[in-house]
């Protein structure tokens, strides 16, 4: 396989904007041999305290595109293969933003990241400056595709879609068992956990809930027990609970161990350890019957379950909700590359704006984009963990179980 010549970042630029003016005043551009590789940047948390979660996202992406490669390749482009370079951000914004710089000046035509909303504002605007398009995995914060970007793509659920698919569900399994509960506590990571909560908070009123407090709290904070403590002298009748997978991990022994007994159980929203394989193998029977509000693979689909076995046996590692997007950002974005039947980014950026994936493994409608780059149709899904599974609760046409509710206290399980 001959390797893709490299050009240098003022040349790769030049030829970007070369091309987006051309575009746009309708002057013909010259025809270039096409590349034989086509390289393309994914940037996510290798190492630190998202290393799991972000090396899942990865390995998505990888998996995805091995299979295009292994299936021909982009045949519009002659069988170009996709090379795809991992970068690690370390969960430092400062980094994922020099990660960017660099990818794009070897070559990338796209970037795929970033697992951490503060790191994609700062990747997509790098990708934004150089007009190359930057598909964003996972990463929530309503922000990243509200600043009139070009170039910025998201295929999950933004944060508002998040918190008011969750109170709704929550307000929808209390009707379903019967049960009248109001009140809410919310104990949150005070980035992206707090943009949730706000938004939390305004739906709450909405669907006939109080929020009674809150608590915001660091990702990498060594003990919570203060914060767990005030959350249990709220004596509300549900938590509300996001954070990340370490962090997760840590509240939720924190909740055993001081008898944290909501009288309707801990509720995650977009929570990255609730939804988490890990979870489970960490804390057994401490984690059975907590629902999470979230994103998932779609349980009735025999494509996403085709996906799991392959990921799987190749990563040697379990699939995860994280990965999910990992896997539909890379077929968007190889789906576009196919259509636009070149690496140009103007072309490229285009062909990804026309959208209209169908064959995807996650619940909703085939992937399309609005004007702001947001995937219109991502479907957040309700989870509860059943006899050590993850499984779908609501909504019902996604479900694979039926929701176990009021979530038992620690003693009844």
């Amino acid at each position: 396989m001959t390797s893709r010549a490299r050009v240098s970042r003022r040349a790769f630029i030049g030829a970007a904007g070369t091309a987006g003016l051309a575009a746009a005043v309708g002057v013909p551009t010259v025809v270039r041999a096409q590349p034989k590789e086509i390289l393309v940047g994914s940037i996510h948390p290798l190492t630190g305290p998202l290393a799991p979660d972000g090396t899942s996202v990865a390995n998505g992406c990888q998996l995805a595109i091995e299979q295009k490669n292994a299936a021909g390749g982009i045949k519009s482009l002659g069988g170009a293969r996709i090379k795809l370079v991992n970068a690690d951000h370390q969960f430092k914004p400062q980094v994922g933003a020099a990660e960017a710089e660099r990818l794009i000046r070897e070559g990338a035509v796209a970037l795929l990241g970033a697992f951490a909303s503060a790191v994609a504002m700062q990747t997509s605007q790098i990708a934004e400056k150089h007009g190359i398009p930057h598909i964003v995995t996972v990463a929530v914060a309503d922000e990243i595709t509200e600043r009139g970007f070009k170039t910025t793509f998201r295929v999950q659920p933004n944060a508002t879609d998040m918190a008011v698919q969750t109170v709704k569900y929550v307000r929808e399994v209390c009707t379903l068992k019967g049960v009248s509960f109001k009140t809410v506590a919310a104990l949150h990571e005070n980035t992206f956990g707090t943009a949730l909560f706000n938004r939390v908070a305004k739906a709450a009123p909405q669907h006939g809930f109080e929020i009674v407090g809150n608590i915001p709290y660091a990702a990498r904070a060594a003990d919570l027990t203060t914060e767990i403590n005030k959350i249990k002298a709220m004596n509300a009748d549900l938590i509300f609970d996001s954070g990340y997978l370490n962090d997760g991990l840590l509240k939720m022994r924190t909740y055993r161990d001081l008898r944290v007994e909501p009288r309707g159980g801990i509720i995650g929203v977009a929570n990255g350890c609730y939804s988490n394989p890990t979870f489970i193998k960490e804390l057994g029977k401490v984690a059975e019957a907590i629902m999470d509000g979230n994103y998932w693979h779609n349980p009735t689909s025999a494509f996403a379950r085709e996906v799991i076995k392959q990921y799987e046996t190749r990563f040697s590692a379990p699939f995860q909700s994280h990965t999910v997007w990992g896997y539909n950002a890379a077929l968007v974005l190889l789906d576009a590359l196919e259509r636009a039947a070149s690496t140009d980014p103007a072309k490229l950026r285009e062909a990804i704006a026309k959208t209209n994936l169908k064959q995807h493994i996650a619940p909703g409608d085939a992937i399309v984009f609005n004007e702001q780059g947001q995937n219109v149709n991502a479907t957040v899904t309700m989870q509860q963990v059943q006899k050590g599974q993850i499984r779908v609760v609501l909504p019902k046409a996604y479900a694979d179980a039926d929701p176990i509710f009021p979530i038992p206290g620690w003693s009844k399980v």
